[in-house]
């Protein structure tokens, strides 16, 4: 308020009107004038809107009444199809029922006698063929006398039934399609129900019980049609299905015969149907229900009608009245009016209800709309005329603003701008005069200068912030005096600690291993004093303690920071531990490459001194056994040669044994007995265990069946097994006198099937039991894990164990290490093969059959294998020429006849291989009768000659038997 003008000075002019008062006084006035203007033209927008308003409402309801009467129509539609089928059926039946069509013996023939606790039942398809129930569906005939259907019912059953399948297949709607009689407790219908299922529905013990509801729905029948004569057909209240649990209503007809009423037509229709065209016709906020004559709800848009689990009592209703399903508010509607056809549209509480029903139709459709939905169509487009009254208002509000802007105080307005600037940096600045607005301005520039400052320096703290919390390294930050004054997440994560238990602590006690906390104290005071920094700006690896008290390798770079005048020193850290765990395993690998490298030229080498061993060890085997022939009189002479004969088989099981392991071929599996494993293996390593004074105790069981594997793989695992052990006992000189003697104990056995079973499907073991130190229990779960080993340096690569598993577990087996109290035990366990349940033996010589006798060729370079092999066939009674080459048996091949050749593979200028091919081409009958003695079974080509030829080969060394056995089977094939 302007304050009192003071009194004029003598000689001055009397005073205008005050400022104040001349502006409020002229607002004043304006504002009357813009009312006495624009009132007569708001009240004419006000009468003109109701007008179009009522306009549009009468426009809504015409079109809710249209759609109504449109889905009505649809309802009526989706009826006709239930009624034609019925009038039909009724139709046929009337026109062909004295003199029904005859369908043939089939259905006759598919009925049969229904039995309830002995007693007779009536007739029904229960027992029927499939075929016969798709058909016919079901026919029952249950009359008290337990007669059979009479011949015109079974007629007329197959008449309905053809009809009805043909329609139900077509018609999805439809769920069955019945006869039922009035007179007679006969039935029949499409689909099949069993006649359990129906009197389960119908909560009764049996078909013939059916007869007394029978009697009752024909009077109930009896009297509808008194009292509604001229109505044949008529729709049923809605029940559950006896076939699909679901909802379904029935629209029956009655079929009369010489004006006889004889029995009723009926079709159920799924409810379903309606309810999805219910979903169809739903709207946002309309509410729909079909109704049937009796005011019961058949489908609902917002509450769908779902049919509860059969109690076994019959088939209740479970739908409810539309009293019962109108929204809160609404009076209850009455559909009597509608009854033979028409609509309605009134407004009840706040609700349009609009319903209708088509004369041919059985049902109503109902639908309440709330008010507000056509009001809410409406009013967008009254917008215009809202619109002009708004404009209107603003030109009455802008009119006012300016003439009061012109003497708004802008001290003020600046006064509350700098107040809500320093509160906050977007205040939008107000626009005034020229007067005022370069002050302004500058106001403005100087509060958004401090404000952009502060917001980046806070932005280069967060990103500093950032880069520390997401860093991989661990980043540990310490004052001068060593204590923590930032900890990462990544440090968090390596040493265990958390950033809010480790702040203000010192770094030595924290990170710093005990043994070197001292020197750390050291380096940080030499640090503080002046002295030099060591590590500082270099990478170096050291000791790191973690929360639980284990030491790790990390790597460390270590820099100075000053903050403020204050010293600081960060240190990034990154752990080393399985950057040295790959190291260590790479370093494992490399090893066990050398020593994969060393075996293979061990190999090479045991292969060449075992063929050179094979010539002699056979000359010496074979003479052995002839010297024992040759001695039957003097038993000391032939137990001599029995000595010679039997220590020169040993050394050749033995050379057989490193050739097997020394093969580079892929797994052949064939009948191995795992006894003749276990033996080769313990011939092997005999010496080795007796010169450490190891005791072997063999405990085999006898009688094993054959396992299908392959037996060079399996060797070398229990050879494997064998070494182990002996290291493990040999390793154990401290604690050996404590335990007593050093033993291994391999023993075999067959697993007892746990339910009768083939004997595939059982499987044989070994065990391999050493009274070493054992295994400790850390490294139990370890030991088959790829280049782990519990040996010192040089003796192992870890790759043995794992080796030896996965080979077995390829066989369908397994390798366990078994709890021991002392020692250590592993057992390997095979699935055996075939029918077998006994060791194969070796097989005895056959007894020399005179008449596979005849002339041989033996071709060798060796002059004391040819003399040796001629003398056991010989001695067997053939007939024997011998050739030092393949040039001379040539000769001899084409001067003589010859049964067989008996060469060797391996011969200076021709051998073996040349030798086949050449006899191929002269004698091709006899190259296939050509047996191949060799010690060079190593050999790759050797083996694929032998693959390609297929002749039958013989390995040195060789004995009698083996030799003689080879050649009856080559003249025999």
């Amino acid at each position: 308020m302007a304050p009192p003008s003071p009194p004029p000075e003598r000689g001055d002019a009397p005073p205008g009107p005050a400022p104040g008062s001349t502006a409020a006084g002229t607002l004043l006035a304006t504002r009357r004038l813009m009312w006495l203007l624009g009132l007569p033209v708001l009240l004419l927008l006000v009468v003109l809107t109701g007008l179009e308003y009522h306009q549009r409402m009468a426009d809504a309801e015409r079109a809710v009444a249209r759609v109504v009467d449109e889905r009505a129509q649809e309802l009526a539609e989706l009826a006709r199809p239930a009624t034609e089928h019925v009038n039909d059926l009724r139709a046929l039946l009337q026109a062909q029922w004295k003199q029904p069509p005859d369908p043939g013996p089939t259905l006759a023939a598919a009925l049969g006698p229904r039995r309830i606790d002995g007693h007779a039942d009536g007739w029904t398809l229960d027992d029927a063929a499939p075929e016969m129930r798709e058909r016919y569906g079901q026919v029952w005939w249950a009359e008290p006398d337990g007669s059979a259907p009479p011949t015109d019912w079974v007629r007329r059953a197959a008449l309905f039934t053809a009809q009805a399948r043909v329609v139900q297949e077509r018609a999805l709607s439809f769920e069955a399609t019945w006869f039922a009689g009035t007179d007679l407790n006969v039935s029949f219908g499409y689909p099949h129900v069993s006649a359990a299922r129906i009197t389960e529905s119908l909560g009764l013990p049996s078909l013939t019980a059916i007869a007394e509801l029978r009697t009752k729905a024909t009077a109930a029948a009896r009297e509808r049609l008194t009292d509604r004569p001229f109505e044949r057909s008529h729709w049923g209240a809605p029940y559950v299905s006896q076939l699909s649990n679901q909802l379904v209503v029935s629209h029956s007809a009655d079929v009369f015969v010489d004006e006889q009423h004889v029995g009723q037509v009926s079709v159920d229709m799924l409810l379903d149907e309606l309810q999805r065209r219910m979903q169809a016709w739903r709207g946002d906020q309309a509410r729909q229900w079909i109704v049937d004559e009796h005011g019961l709800v058949l489908a609902d848009s917002t509450d769908p009608l779902l049919a509860p689990a059969r109690t076994g009592l019959g088939n209740t209703p479970v739908v409810r009245s539309l009293a019962d399903s109108l929204p809160a508010g609404l009076a209850p509607l009455t559909l009597d009016a509608l009854a033979d056809g028409g609509q309605r549209l009134e407004h009840r509480s706040g609700w349009l209800l609009a319903y209708a029903r088509r004369k041919d139709s059985p049902w109503t459709y109902v639908q309440a709309t709330p008010e507000t939905v056509p009001h809410q169509a409406i009013l967008p487009k009254l917008l215009p005329n809202a619109l002009i009254a708004a404009a209107l208002l603003a030109m009455f509000v802008a009119g006012q603003w300016l003439m009061s802007r012109a003497f708004v105080d802008p001290a003020m307005r600046v006064l509350a701008y700098l107040r809500g600037l320093s509160l906050d940096a977007l205040q939008p600045a107000p626009h005034l005069g020229a007067r005022w607005q370069p002050w302004l301005d500058a106001v403005t520039d100087t509060f958004r200068t401090q404000r952009e400052l502060q917001h980046r320096e806070r932005q280069r703290e967060a990103f500093k912030s950032a880069i520390v919390d997401n860093a991989l390294a661990a980043i540990v930050a310490t004052d001068a005096q060593g204590r923590i004054v930032e900890f990462n997440p990544a440090a968090e994560t390596m040493f265990g600690h958390q950033h809010d238990a480790v702040l203000g602590l010192a770094l030595g006690d924290v990170i710093v291993p005990p043994r070197y906390r001292e020197g750390h104290a050291a380096g940080m005071k030499r640090v503080r004093d002046g002295g030099a920094a060591r590590i500082m700006g270099r990478r170096v690896e050291m000791a790191a303690l973690r929360a639980d008290g284990s030491e790790f390798p990390v790597e460390m770079v270590l820099w100075r920071t000053e903050v403020d005048g204050e010293m600081h020193f960060t240190a990034s850290l990154t752990d080393l531990s399985e950057r040295r765990r790959t190291a260590e395993q790479i370093e494992r690998q490399r090893e066990a490459l050398r020593q994969s490298e060393k075996l293979t030229a061990m190999g090479g080498l045991l292969a060449g001194v075992a063929h050179e061993l094979n010539n002699p060890l056979a000359i010496v085997m074979g003479r052995a056994s002839l010297l024992e022939e040759k001695c039957e009189r003097s038993p000391e002479l032939k137990a001599d040669a029995q000595r010679i004969r039997e220590a020169a088989e040993r050394c050749g099981r033995i050379v057989r044994t490193f050739l097997n392991m020394a093969r580079q071929r892929p797994p052949q599996r064939h009948g191995v007995q795992l006894n003749d494993l276990v033996r080769a293996g313990a011939e092997m390593l005999a010496y080795t265990l007796r010169s450490h004074g190891i005791a072997l105790d063999l405990e085999l069981a006898a009688e094993l069946p054959e396992v299908s594997v392959d037996g060079d793989q399996i060797g070398q695992v229990v050879l494997n097994l064998l070494v182990n052990a002996q290291q493990a006992l040999a390793g154990d000189d401290a604690s050996a006198a404590a335990r007593g003697p050093r033993r291994v104990r391999l023993a075999t056995g067959l697993e007892a099937p746990r339910t009768t079973t083939a004997p595939r499907q059982q499987r044989v073991w070994l065990r391999v039991v050493d009274n070493g130190p054992g295994v400790p229990m850390a490294l139990r779960d370890k030991i088959f894990e790829p280049f782990f080993t519990t040996k010192p340096e040089g003796m192992g690569t870890g790759l043995g164990l794992a080796v030896s598993r996965s080979l077995v577990r390829e066989h369908g087996g397994d390798l366990t290490l078994e709890n021991t109290f002392e020692g250590s035990s592993f057992r390997m366990s095979l699935p055996i093969s075939g029918l077998a349940d006994t060791a194969v033996a070796g097989a005895p010589p056959a007894a020399e059959d005179e008449a596979t006798l005849g002339r041989l060729l033996v071709v060798d370079d060796e002059p004391e294998i040819a003399d040796l092999m001629r003398a056991m066939l010989e001695g067997a009674g053939w007939e024997v020429a011998t050739a030092e080459s393949g040039a001379v048996a040539l000769e001899l091949l084409d001067e003589a006849r010859f049964d067989a050749i008996v060469c060797d593979l391996r011969m200076p200028t021709m051998d073996g291989a040349a030798l086949w091919r050449e006899v191929g081409s002269r004698h091709p009958s006899l190259a296939q009768r050509m047996l191949f003695v060799t010690g060079d079974t190593l050999s790759p080509g050797a083996r694929q000659f032998l693959d390609v030829s297929r002749c039958p080969s013989l390995d040195k060394p060789f004995t009698r038997d083996d030799l003689l056995e080879r050649v009856r089977q080559l003249l025999l094939n």
